[in-house]
């Protein structure tokens, strides 16, 4: 085509320059030769604006793709800014559940627009943090610890606080998270408990070693029998109610007549392991107390939760606790050693990125090939 529109323009001027008179003596069609020069400028118009209209489609694939890696590059460095790691689910541009194939798609079109021969350093960076993005959600094992991390936070990772606290924040805004943000349980009772050896402590039996007195505060109406029959083991809380003081500061058959003389029989012999979350429980996660005038006229009875039932579900708070602890350790070693070979990845990238520009300055001094 091009060399058919130069021909034609040669022709043109050719003619442009020859008299009109000999043009038609010569027998050539003057419609046809006046036409021409409409012709060819209507076709450079159309090519021009086939021009401009290809410029104008690389010029917005350029936005788009300096859009693209401008996100990459300000995610990975406010994440490491604020101590953390970039969500790689943003990064590839994905959400969570996606199928490895549209994965797989996501990460080859951004590595193309971050790849360093295109991007530079800012692409080089970006690169090194998209392949670990990619190993990571490509693989089934680390989607799934990724996954589980992401969805229960990254504040035990951060050194943000103790793990197992921050752990009670993610399992849920409950009364049982509530106490232990506010007070953690450290699995000892929280009445008095002397050793055997001690001159206060009145244990004879091994039987006697392997139980508890505990008190339920809810059903306590203050009537202060306990406390009266035997002060040493029993005293009054600010509520008005019994509890517990010491275990075995009395022998047995004193510590059984303060029991009898309760009204209302809330005072319990337990096992003893059984006695830390017992009154934990009762200190710290029912704290509500139905009024003893209340109680006494048979009334809030449905505001009092039974202290037993809820000191279930509290060890199974703690069993589910657990599990996630340890899913989340395994998790903190994993990205431990992520974190060494990115790191390792980086430093070599970087040599190899070094070396590169070298010789292309070699190349282009003319010392090197």
């Amino acid at each position: 085509l091009t060399s058919c529109v130069e021909e034609v323009d040669r022709w043109w001027r050719v003619m442009a320059v020859v008299p009109l008179s000999l043009r038609v003596a010569s027998g050539a069609s003057t419609s046809t030769s006046l036409d021409w020069p409409r012709h060819l400028a209507a076709r450079r118009t159309a090519a021009r604006s086939r021009r401009a209209l290809r410029a104008r489609t690389r010029a917005d694939a350029g936005a788009g793709t300096d859009d693209v890696l401008a996100h990459i590059v300000r995610t990975i460095r406010s994440a490491k800014a604020a101590g953390s790691d970039p969500d790689f689910f943003e990064l590839l541009g994905v959400q969570v559940g996606t199928d490895p194939e549209d994965i797989k798609k996501s990460y080859r079109e951004r590595a193309r627009v971050c790849h360093p021969d295109v991007a530079g350093s800012e692409g080089h960076e970006a690169c090194v943090v998209l392949n670990e993005a990619y190993a990571t959600l490509m693989d089934d094992e680390l989607r799934e610890a990724y996954q589980v991390e992401r969805t229960f936070g990254s504040l035990g990772f951060q050194g943000s606080g103790d793990a197992l606290r921050d752990l009670y924040d993610i399992l849920g805004d409950t009364d049982i998270g509530r106490a232990l943000r506010r007070t953690p349980y450290t699995g000892e009772p929280l009445s008095k408990v002397v050793g055997r050896d001690h001159f206060a402590c009145k244990i004879e039996t091994d039987e006697q070693a392997a139980k508890a007195v505990f008190v339920d505060e809810l059903s306590c109406v203050g009537c202060e029998r306990c406390f009266r029959s035997n002060p040493a083991v029993f005293r009054m809380e600010g509520t008005g109610r019994a509890r517990v003081f010491g275990q075995w500061l009395t022998d047995e058959e004193s510590i059984q007549i303060a029991i009898d003389t309760c009204p209302v029989d809330c005072i319990h012999w337990v096992p003893k392991e059984q006695l830390a979350p017992l009154e934990y429980v009762m200190q710290h996660v029912l704290t509500e107390r139905v009024g003893v005038s209340l109680m006494m006229s048979g009334q809030g009875a449905h505001r009092m939760e039974d202290g037993f039932q809820k000191t279930r579900e509290f060890l199974k708070f703690l069993s589910q606790r657990e599990e996630k602890r340890d899913a989340v350790l395994k998790e903190r070693k994993r990205k431990a050693e992520m974190k060494r070979a990115r790191e390792e990845m980086m430093r070599q990238q970087q040599e190899q990125w070094d070396q590169r520009k070298k010789d292309a300055w070699k190349r282009a001094n003319g010392t090197g090939r």
